[in-house]
Protein backbone atom coordinates (compact mmCIF):
# COMPACT_ATOMS: atom_id res chain seq x y z
CA UNK A 1 0.00 0.00 0.00
CA UNK A 2 1.36 3.37 -0.90
CA UNK A 3 0.96 6.35 1.36
CA UNK A 4 -0.66 9.24 -0.31
CA UNK A 5 0.80 12.63 0.30
CA UNK A 6 -1.63 15.43 0.48
CA UNK A 7 -0.64 18.34 -1.66
CA UNK A 8 -2.02 21.48 -0.17
CA UNK A 9 -3.47 23.66 -2.78
CA UNK A 10 -5.37 25.82 -0.32
CA UNK A 11 -3.26 28.89 0.60
CA UNK A 12 -5.01 29.14 3.97
CA UNK A 13 -3.96 25.59 4.93
CA UNK A 14 -0.41 26.28 3.74
CA UNK A 15 -0.30 29.41 5.89
CA UNK A 16 -1.49 27.47 8.96
CA UNK A 17 1.13 24.79 8.34
CA UNK A 18 3.88 27.42 8.10
CA UNK A 19 2.64 29.19 11.24
CA UNK A 20 2.78 25.88 13.09
CA UNK A 21 6.42 25.51 12.10
CA UNK A 22 7.15 29.10 13.11
CA UNK A 23 5.50 28.49 16.49
CA UNK A 24 7.77 25.47 17.05
CA UNK A 25 10.83 27.59 16.23
CA UNK A 26 9.65 30.36 18.58
CA UNK A 27 9.30 27.80 21.37
CA UNK A 28 12.83 26.52 20.69
CA UNK A 29 14.15 30.10 20.71
CA UNK A 30 12.36 30.83 23.99
CA UNK A 31 13.75 27.65 25.54
CA UNK A 32 17.25 28.54 24.30
CA UNK A 33 16.94 32.05 25.78
CA UNK A 34 15.89 30.59 29.14
CA UNK A 35 18.82 28.19 29.08
CA UNK A 36 21.25 31.00 28.16
CA UNK A 37 19.91 33.11 31.04
CA UNK A 38 20.27 30.18 33.47
CA UNK A 39 23.83 29.57 32.28
CA UNK A 40 24.71 33.26 32.67
CA UNK A 41 23.40 33.19 36.23
CA UNK A 42 25.42 30.06 36.95
CA UNK A 43 28.55 31.75 35.56
CA UNK A 44 27.96 34.77 37.82
CA UNK A 45 27.59 32.51 40.86
CA UNK A 46 30.65 30.47 39.94
CA UNK A 47 32.75 33.62 39.51
CA UNK A 48 31.63 34.84 42.93
CA UNK A 49 32.38 31.46 44.47
CA UNK A 50 35.85 31.37 42.90
CA UNK A 51 36.55 34.91 44.13
CA UNK A 52 35.38 33.99 47.63
CA UNK A 53 37.53 30.83 47.70
CA UNK A 54 40.56 32.78 46.46
CA UNK A 55 40.11 35.51 49.09
CA UNK A 56 39.57 32.93 51.80
CA UNK A 57 42.72 31.08 50.74
CA UNK A 58 44.79 34.29 50.63
CA UNK A 59 43.44 36.08 53.72
CA UNK A 60 42.47 33.07 55.80
CA UNK A 61 39.78 33.26 58.46
CA UNK A 62 39.97 37.06 58.63
CA UNK A 63 38.12 37.23 55.30
CA UNK A 64 35.17 35.21 56.56
CA UNK A 65 33.37 37.64 58.90
CA UNK A 66 31.03 35.04 60.40
CA UNK A 67 33.78 32.60 61.24
CA UNK A 68 33.67 31.85 64.97
CA UNK A 69 37.43 31.71 65.42
CA UNK A 70 38.06 35.09 63.79
CA UNK A 71 35.37 36.67 66.00
CA UNK A 72 36.88 34.95 69.03
CA UNK A 73 40.36 36.21 68.11
CA UNK A 74 39.06 39.80 67.85
CA UNK A 75 37.24 39.46 71.18
CA UNK A 76 40.38 38.08 72.84
CA UNK A 77 42.22 41.19 71.67
CA UNK A 78 39.49 43.38 73.16
CA UNK A 79 39.50 41.50 76.46
CA UNK A 80 43.31 41.58 76.64
CA UNK A 81 43.33 45.36 76.08
CA UNK A 82 40.53 46.06 78.59
CA UNK A 83 41.42 43.71 81.44
CA UNK A 84 44.74 42.86 83.00
CA UNK A 85 44.17 39.11 82.90
CA UNK A 86 47.28 36.94 82.55
CA UNK A 87 45.80 33.46 82.55
CA UNK A 88 45.03 32.37 78.99
CA UNK A 89 42.03 30.28 80.09
CA UNK A 90 40.46 33.29 81.87
CA UNK A 91 40.98 35.48 78.80
CA UNK A 92 39.39 32.93 76.46
CA UNK A 93 36.55 32.30 78.92
CA UNK A 94 35.80 36.04 79.14
CA UNK A 95 35.95 36.38 75.33
CA UNK A 96 33.59 33.43 74.84
CA UNK A 97 31.19 34.83 77.42
CA UNK A 98 31.11 38.17 75.61
CA UNK A 99 30.52 36.46 72.27
CA UNK A 100 27.55 34.57 73.73
CA UNK A 101 26.16 37.84 75.10
CA UNK A 102 26.67 39.54 71.69
CA UNK A 103 24.31 37.09 69.96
Amino acid sequence: MKKHTIIMSDPYLEKIAKEKHLHEYEKEITDAKKEIFALKQEIIHLKAEVKYERELRIKGTEYHPTDYHSRLRRMIEVVTNEKKLTDLFEIVDEAQTRLRIEK
